[in-house]
């Protein structure tokens, strides 16, 4: 029996629903069954999931979704303390038991906030069209470059300004550790560091020993080696002097 014959059944039909969060290299399959489900995208194990119903708007012209969890989810949990830097992105697949071979994509979209309420939160998620809506401003040019630092236009190759950086102590966004003073102050303002589990937090300011983080990083330590990347005052003298990439100021 096919996929589209079984979902208008009214006795045959038995769905089940997969959801593939992945950010980054990290993988989390799950599915609202009560044994793993096994999809040619992987194997989903059971949790705890409540979809709402797809909702369709006039501003991104798609189905938004949302999705309950608990507030202790593998996917929410990342929320709790801060925003993550890299999106988290969902697949939602739906099948049937016994022909899980044929399943087909209900959305594709990345989780847009996350609201806790009590022991649950609220996983919000946008589809991907919903990009293709937004207004991409033009190039302008100005004093200042434009161009985002290591990106495609600057150039700039990131791992030549990447120091490895041991932290002496970690209290709140301000990190203090002796490598940090081997680069003149100032070196990393506007950079960026790097933590282990590949989160990144904008540094705000470097003075000596010390650098300010723009807001807090979970899991940083002391004894931890995390990697600090140079910043750039985007001006034209630092763009020649610091980096030697005027030609693409």
């Amino acid at each position: 029996m096919t996929y589209d014959a079984r979902e208008r059944s009214r006795n045959d039909g038995q769905p089940v629903e997969c959801y593939r969060f992945a950010r980054g290299d990290r993988l989390w399959l799950l599915t609202t069954a009560d044994q793993p489900v096994t999809l040619p995208t992987g194997t989903y194990q059971p949790d705890v999931l409540v979809r709402g119903e797809l909702r369709h708007n006039q501003e991104d012209g798609s189905g938004s979704l949302e999705i309950t969890v608990p507030r202790g989810s593998s996917v929410a949990g990342p929320f709790i303390l801060f925003v993550p830097s890299t999106r988290i992105s969902l697949t939602v697949y739906r099948a049937h038991r016994g022909e899980e071979s044929a399943a087909e994509v209900k959305f594709v979209g990345t989780v847009s906030s996350v609201v806790f309420d009590g022991s649950s939160a609220k996983v919000r998620c946008a589809p991907l069209q919903a990009a293709f809506t937004r207004t991409v401003p033009r190039q302008t040019f100005h004093a200042a470059c434009a161009w985002a630092l290591y990106g495609p236009g600057c150039g700039v190759d990131s791992g030549a300004f990447r120091d490895s950086v041991t932290l002496a102590t970690v209290s709140g966004i301000t990190l203090t550790s002796s490598d940090f003073a081997l680069r003149a102050s100032g070196w990393y303002t506007n950079g960026w560091l790097q933590g282990a589990g590949g989160e990144i937090r904008f540094i705000v300011d470097h003075v000596g020993s010390t650098v300010t983080l723009m807001s807090a990083l979970a899991g940083l330590a002391s004894g931890q080696v995390v990697q600090a990347f140079a910043g750039c005052a985007r001006t034209e003298a630092v763009c020649a002097s610091k980096f030697s990439n005027l030609d693409n100021f």
